[in-house]
């Protein structure tokens, strides 16, 4: 249980403080509610000794120690060394009187120059990394942004300040010790990193109290610090992790099943199809256009039974329509979001539309009835959540809709965390393991469900942002992330389809989107060599599926971010700070993609001894000229690793009996695990753990777990320099 100790300052606030271990605390206004439930017992919680005396408040833990002085500057050191300090920041009512005149004459400056209720100041003159997946580079100094869930169709370029998101986590990198940052407040808040000020990191918000916690650790400390508290991604259901294919819209039952047999044609593997809004009967949630789709729980059974499941698309809006049974119940028990004591309307995809007041527990626990009921009886695998910013096509709602407990202004930014939070309630009610995609998201949604970046463009620009965008979406908490491969709106191309695949290898949510009245980008779509390439990257993926959901369960435990940039791994290394054209995953694998039209060569930066994972060809830590024909992917194996690998020409993503480890030079231990790939057995210990270890060129294998009988029969062991050998276990 939080232990705090309070104190009143120069500003007749009343604060207070609470450490959760000698690497963090928490400092807040007394009466401040957080907007979602967090998990600070997973982080720990110990008292300080504390005194006060003329310069303000003194706390002490461990051989940490936290000063806040009278004027609110606040200084943590650790073993009396400084490692952040930062100033709070007072109500600021008027922009500066320069600005105001500037927009008078149309001119609107680019800083953070808004009215604002309070906030912190840190100094800072290194990378900083976070905010979710806002665009631009890797290292976020010199832009500003605003969090407010925002539905914007125009093309996101590097400057663009909202997008579906709003995570208030950064870290200030520092190789040795980094400071990571959590605002936990729901209302507009404001970033303006090392822009206005370009010594300041200044986060400010519109409305609320502050709430803020801070970790000092390493680089992968802290952002595994922020998930614990907010909640660790769920471990997903494996055959999430296989390829899928969605469109905007599939017609029928008949064109989805053209597309499973063309895909099987080429010899793609195929786990999900994905519903877009035409499936639903007039875009009412929870319903099944019967002239589309006659029997849809009979034909996704038989989809199952080939392997293939099925995700359908679920949206905010509720259709105001009498007769329509959601929106009379929702009605009737007074479920959906108010203005002024009635029901509010706004257009979405059903026309008139209503908003269920997610905030609300009721409301929550009626919706997560729906999705039980609805994935019972369609026998649907997966829900994607979208249009909850919550998207409006008649303007924003407005600021004071009453949706639950919470004005809009405050209940925007976590309205579809509510949506998602519900849908999950819904899986768990249907003994389903989740599998939930959603668009909009605050801290800790990740807890609930996976994200995907939302509607980005068939360009290059957009290829060459999905590096630095999903690295760091992974170090704010979310791990089961993905981009639209091939971009949303507008034409792919066959160069950019084919470069797309290859980043999309790593990602962990491997999806194909496009919107209609675009051109079809499934991968048999153009002409024989891109599909064979493009199934040729797609089995690749389905080769790395055993380490990739290692990395998620060990995320799961321990909220350790999977899609890392260099960085991460490398913080002591300079090179790394801001390299957006290379990612790992977890700390095994690197990939360096060609990102540019016409690319056939590039330089790849190798942090550390690595190896060609397809020739073995060994490079030591420097830059390289690479080549990167479009059928090869760049991808190479850090020395001292193992990873797990399901044999080549694998087209299911579940376990293989015949598992082969890629082991390279130097000793390492490594945990494999395995359990039924589905359900929720695991969590009651039916699962099995592989611990492996290498000393030198010897390779040990036994089991450290076993809660299931032996799903692996064999262990083969591959070597850069293309040897193999059986292990017993």
């Amino acid at each position: 249980m939080e232990k705090a100790l309070t104190f009143k300052l120069h500003d007749s606030k009343t604060y207070a403080v609470s450490f959760f271990s000698p690497y963090g605390f928490r400092l807040y206004e007394v009466g401040v509610k957080s907007p979602i439930a967090l998990f600070p017992d997973a982080l720990g919680h110990s008292e300080p000794r504390h005194h006060q005396d003329k310069a303000g408040f003194h706390f002490s833990l461990g051989g940490s120690s936290l000063t806040v002085g009278f004027d609110g500057k606040v200084t943590f050191y650790r073993q009396k060394r400084i490692v952040s300090s930062f100033q709070i920041l007072g109500k600021n009512v008027e922009q500066p009187e320069s600005f105001a005149e500037g927009s008078k004459e149309g001119h609107h400056p680019s800083g953070d120059t808004h009215p604002y209720e309070g906030g912190v100041s840190f100094p800072n003159d290194g990378p900083v990394y976070g905010l979710g997946d806002k665009t631009g580079p890797l290292d976020k100094r010199g832009y500003s942004y605003i969090n407010y869930n925002t539905d914007d169709p125009s093309a996101q370029v590097d400057t663009f300040k909202s997008l579906y998101k709003s995570i208030n986590f950064v870290t200030l990198f520092h190789k040795y010790n980094s400071i990571g940052f959590f605002l936990n407040n729901s209302a507009k808040t404001f970033f303006d990193i090392n822009k206005t000020n370009p010594g300041v990191v200044e986060a400010t918000y519109q409305s609320g109290k502050l709430d803020l916690y801070l970790f000092v650790g390493n680089f992968l400390k802290v952002c595994s610090y922020f998930a614990l508290l907010t909640g660790t991604n769920p471990l997903p259901p494996r055959w999430a992790l296989g390829y899928q294919q969605s469109r905007w819209s599939y017609g029928d039952e008949t064109e989805v099943e053209n597309v499973i047999a063309n895909y099987q044609k080429i010899g793609c593997p195929l786990s999900a199809v994905h519903l877009d809004i035409a499936y639903m009967d007039h875009f009412k949630d929870f319903s099944v256009d019967s002239a589309r789709y006659p029997d849809l729980g009979t034909w996704s059974k038989k989809l199952l039974a080939e392997g293939v499941h099925l995700v359908t698309i679920i949206d905010a809006g509720v259709k105001a329509e009498k007769g329509y049974p959601l929106y009379d119940v929702g009605l009737k028990k007074g479920y959906f979001s108010t203005l002024k004591g009635e029901v509010y309307h706004n257009e979405v995809w059903p026309g008139d539309s209503v908003f269920p007041a997610f905030i609300n527990e009721k409301t929550q626990e009626w919706w997560a009835e729906e999705v039980a009921r609805f994935l019972t009886k369609y026998h649907v695998s997966g829900i994607w959540n979208d249009m909850n910013e919550p998207a409006s096509f008649k303007g924003p709602l407005p600021e004071d809709v009453e949706m639950g407990g919470l004005p809009h202004a405050l209940a925007h930014n976590v309205y579809g965390h509510y949506m998602d939070k519900a849908t999950y309630e819904g899986f768990l009610a249907a003994k389903k393991r989740p599998f939930i995609i959603t668009r909009a998201a605050y801290a800790g949604t990740s807890h609930y469900s996976t994200a995907w970046t939302g509607d980005n463009q068939s360009i290059w620009d957009h290829l060459r942002l999905s590096i630095p965008q999903m690295a760091n979406l992974s170090a704010s908490g979310f791990q089961m992330i993905g981009n639209d491969i091939g971009g949303f709106g507008g034409d792919t191309t066959k160069e950019l389809l084919l470069r797309w695949i290859a980043l999309g290898v790593f990602s962990p949510l491997m999806r194909n989107h496009s919107a209609f009245m675009t051109r079809n980008q499934e991968g048999y779509q153009f002409d024989e060599e891109t599909s064979h390439i493009y199934a040729q990257m797609v089995q690749l993926r389905y080769r790395i599926i055993p380490y990739l959901y290692d990395l998620l369960r060990e995320s799961s435990l321990k909220g350790t971010p999977v899609y890392r940039s260099l960085v991460m791994n490398y913080p002591d290394d300079s090179y790394t700070y801001n390299e957006n054209s290379e990612v790992m995953l977890g700390d095994g694998l690197l990939l360096a993609p060609a990102l540019n039209p016409g690319e056939h060569h590039r330089y790849v930066y190798f942090p550390d001894e690595f190896y060609d994972f397809e020739t073995g060809k060994a490079y030591k830590k420097g830059h390289y000229l690479i080549e990167t024909p479009l059928d090869k992917l760049p991808l190479f194996v850090r020395k001292g690793a193992i990873i797990p690998l399901a044999p080549i020409g694998t087209m299911s993503p579940e376990e293989p009996e015949r598992l082969e480890l890629y082991v390279t030079p130097g000793s390492v231990t490594y945990f494999h695990y395995v359990d039924e790939g589905d359900g929720l057995a695991y969590l009651k210990g039916h699962y099995n753990l592989i611990k492996i270890v290498k000393k030198g060129k010897k390779v040990s294998a036994a089991y450290a777990h076993q809660g299931l009988p032996k799903l692996v029969s064999k262990l083969v062991l591959l070597t850069p320099n293309g040897k193999k050998k059986e292990l017993t276990f």
